[in-house]
C-alpha cells in the first residue's frame, strides 16, 4: 500500500551502506520510522528533503516490517538555517522534544501543528530560547498536563499575586501561601513575574511570542522550571539540553 502525507523530520541515522532510516512525526499518521533506500549515494533523489527539521510531503510504501520512502517534495527546510548554530540547536531541541514524548502511530494534529509553528518562526526569533521554552509548556498542555497558574494544586483557592509566590512541580502548579506554609520544602520559591509569564506562555501564539524577549534573570528561572516540570512529566532526559546551555 502506498501513501501520502507531510510531515517533519525528527531524526535521520545512517543504515548499511547507503540507506538512512528516518524517524518522522507526521500530520496524518503520528510519528513512523521508515527507510530511504540509497540516500547517501551522490546523485540520490532525495537531496536534503530527509536532513533533520524539515517540513516535507513523503510518498512511503508501507512495508512488512519497516516503510520505504519512495518520494519527497520539501514544503520548508530549517536545516538550510544550519549555519545559525544557536538557532539550529534550539530546533533540534524542539524535535527531540517531541520524538522522545510520543508513540509511534499516535496522531496528534495540536501537536503537530505546534511543531511546525515553532521550527518557522526559529528562523526569524529575536529569542530562540524563549521560543523554545514556550514551545515545551505549550506541548505539555497539548499533551494533558497544563499547569496551574491560578489557583492552588493543593485547596484549589483562587491565587492572589503576592511577592512571595511557591510552585510545585509533582502537584503541577502553584501553590498558595497557606498550603506552602504548611511545608515549604516540597515547594520552589517562584517570582510574581514568573507566574503572570507562565500565564501567558499558555496561550500566546508563538508567533507572538517570537517578537518577544525577557531580561535575563528571568530566562534563567522560566528554564530552570521549565526544565523540571517537562523532566516529571515527561520522565526523559535530552541530549540537546547540556548543549543548549552552553550557548
Amino acid at each position: 500500500m502506498l501513501y501520502r502525507t507531510e510531515g517533519i523530520v525528527l531524526k535521520s541515522i545512517e543504515y548499511g551502506d547507503a540507506d538512512k532510516i528516518v524517524t518522522i512525526y507526521t500530520k496524518n499518521h503520528g510519528k513512523i520510522q521508515a527507510i530511504a533506500k540509497g540516500v547517501r549515494k551522490t546523485k540520490s533523489k532525495f537531496g536534503s528533503s530527509l536532513e533533520i527539521l524539515t517540513y516535507a510531503i513523503f510518498l512511503i510504501y508501507k512495508g512488512k516490517n519497516i516503510d520505504i520512502i519512495s518520494q519527497t517534495e520539501i514544503l520548508e527546510s530549517f536545516f538550510a538555517a544550519s549555519k545559525e548554530i544557536a538557532k539550529f540547536a534550539f530546533g533540534s531541541n524542539c524535535v527531540e522534544v517531541v520524538n522522545k514524548i510520543t508513540e509511534e502511530g499516535e496522531v496528534n494534529l495540536g501537536l503537530f501543528f505546534l511543531l511546525k509553528e515553532v521550527l518557522h518562526y526559529l528562523k526569524e526569533t529575536k529569542d530562540p530560547k524563549l521560543l523554545t521554552l514556550s514551545f515545551k509548556w505549550q506541548t505539555l498542555v497539548i499533551l494533558g498536563y497544563k499547569p496551574s497558574f491560578d489557583r492552588c494544586c493543593m485547596c484549589n483557592s483562587k491565587i492572589e499575586d503576592q511577592k512571595e509566590m511557591f510552585f510545585s512541580i509533582n502537584e503541577g502548579g502553584v501553590i498558595c501561601n497557606k498550603c506552602s506554609s504548611k511545608d515549604k520544602r516540597n515547594y520552589i520559591q517562584v517570582s510574581l513575574y514568573f507566574i503572570k509569564l507562565g500565564r501567558k506562555l499558555l496561550i500566546t501564539p508563538l508567533s507572538i511570542i517570537s517578537k518577544a524577549t525577557i531580561p535575563d534573570v528571568r530566562m534563567r528561572e522560566l528554564e530552570k522550571l521549565t526544565d523540571l516540570f517537562l523532566a516529571y512529566y515527561s520522565d526523559k532526559s535530552f541530549k540537546t539540553d547540556g548543549f543548549l546551555k552552553s550557548l
